[in-house]
């Protein structure tokens, strides 16, 4: 019952938000806001419909979910990324991924200390679970018409190139307070072993090696002629599980290889291809975001909310203001060239905390994290999802007053 109810209200939500997607992209009103809403109305909070927290470990559905979500999203902000930007984007993203990661951690973690009154390393567990831009938000952010004319492409593709590098390399950041707060001897070798090592360098390797590969055998088998005609929509999804399954197999970020091999993929593939991979794949997005959030608004931990009080209303709100634009005002220097102030004033304020910050608080949870590590990312990303959806249209308009 709990099942076909749940497919049921997804399936609406997706033909309904569909049929408006492009209007609602001028309002203040955003596809993941009306998703959110939904699965709270659905939810235990008012009609009660769905009752996520009775289907088992309901937290580890949810992080599986946001996994496969994040894998099929990043998949796709490779895809429409292009040799060109990686060229003029090198130097301001290089900044954002290094010190603006670091900034973005430390401040988020001292506003979670300080309100929270925690211990360093969960302080900085929560800083880092803060951290990474997410891909999903982002991209109903940067993609679209209404993007397309408002936004400049160097800014659609930072914001793009940022949210997918940054969404892998937090699982280095997030790992090394999980195993500070285990103990246990040898934290820092473990730590650049399982985080540096494996995590990133044999995960990258990997995403190279598969994206490149598959782009080649299918221009291959496209030219010899012994392929039917597939969608290149076939080889991209299951690319991306493939990588998905094989990259947790070797003990590498799955995240970053699915990323990297996105990208590979794109590289390599015929131009002819191009903009059917960037179609098929922002299609897919829409039919698999709206109901993780409708799942993460019918999960939402309110009684645990209540019981914490104040604090949790003061870091939701605190977060969007203290965790992104200080870091990006302060790496404003660095950040000029390709970038001008209004693009730099825009990226500032659009960070968005998702499906990522799910994703690591319940990895985090999974793996010995303080159970508040959760609470406060889930008030995160509501504070998130409304305040950069609602902002997404009147401060696009306000920064870029004319159409491209």
């Amino acid at each position: 019952m709990q099942l076909n109810l749940s497919l049921a209200i997804a399936g609406a939500l997706v033909l309904v938000v569909g049929l408006v997607s492009e209007k609602m992209k001028h309002t203040i009103v955003s596809e993941l806001m009306v998703s959110v809403t939904l699965g709270i109305i659905v939810g235990p909070m008012v009609l009660n419909i769905i009752e996520v927290q009775g289907w088992g470990d309901h937290h580890t559905i949810i992080e599986e979910a946001a996994r496969i979500t994040l894998a099929i999203g990043l998949m796709g902000v490779g895809l429409r990324l292009s040799p060109n930007d990686f060229r003029t984007l090198a130097r301001p993203v290089a900044v954002v991924l290094t010190l603006g990661m670091l900034g973005m951690w430390l401040c988020s973690a001292a506003l979670a200390g300080w309100i929270f009154d925690l211990p360093l390393w969960t302080a900085l567990l929560i800083g880092a679970v803060m951290t990474p831009t997410d891909p999903i938000v982002s991209s109903n952010i940067v993609t679209g018409k209404f993007a397309k004319e408002r936004l400049p492409a160097r800014v659609r593709a930072a914001l793009s190139l940022e949210s997918g590098a940054n969404d892998g390399l937090a699982f280095v950041i997030v790992l090394l307070p999980l195993l500070v707060l285990a103990g246990g001897e040898g934290t820092i070798r473990e730590w650049f072993v399982t985080g540096i090592l494996l995590g990133v360098g044999l995960a990258a390797v990997l995403g190279v090696a598969l994206g490149a590969s598959t782009a080649w055998l299918f221009g291959l088998a496209q030219r010899k002629g012994i392929i039917e005609n597939y969608s290149v929509l076939t080889f991209t999804l299951a690319l991306t599980i493939f990588t998905l399954g094989a990259a947790r197999l070797l003990g590498g970020d799955a995240l970053i290889s699915v990323f990297v091999a996105g990208i590979a993929f794109n590289l390599v593939s015929d131009t002819g291809t191009k903009q059917e991979e960037e179609n098929v794949q922002e299609a897919i997005n829409h039919l698999i975001t709206p109901p993780i959030f409708v799942l993460f608004g019918a999960a939402l931990p309110w009684q645990e909310w209540q019981h914490l009080g104040w604090p949790i209303l003061a870091f939701a709100a605190g977060i969007l203001i203290v965790r992104r634009p200080p870091v990006f005002l302060m790496l404003f220097p660095l950040m000029r060239g390709h970038l001008i102030g209004r693009d730099l004033a825009f990226l500032a304020w659009f960070g968005p905390i998702g499906i990522s910050g799910l994703f690591y608080s319940l990895f985090a949870l999974s793996h010995g994290g303080d159970p508040l590590v959760w609470q406060v990312a889930s008030a995160a990303v509501l504070a998130s999802v409304f305040a950069h959806g609602a902002s997404a249209a009147p401060v696009s308009r306000m920064v870029y007053r004319r159409k491209l």
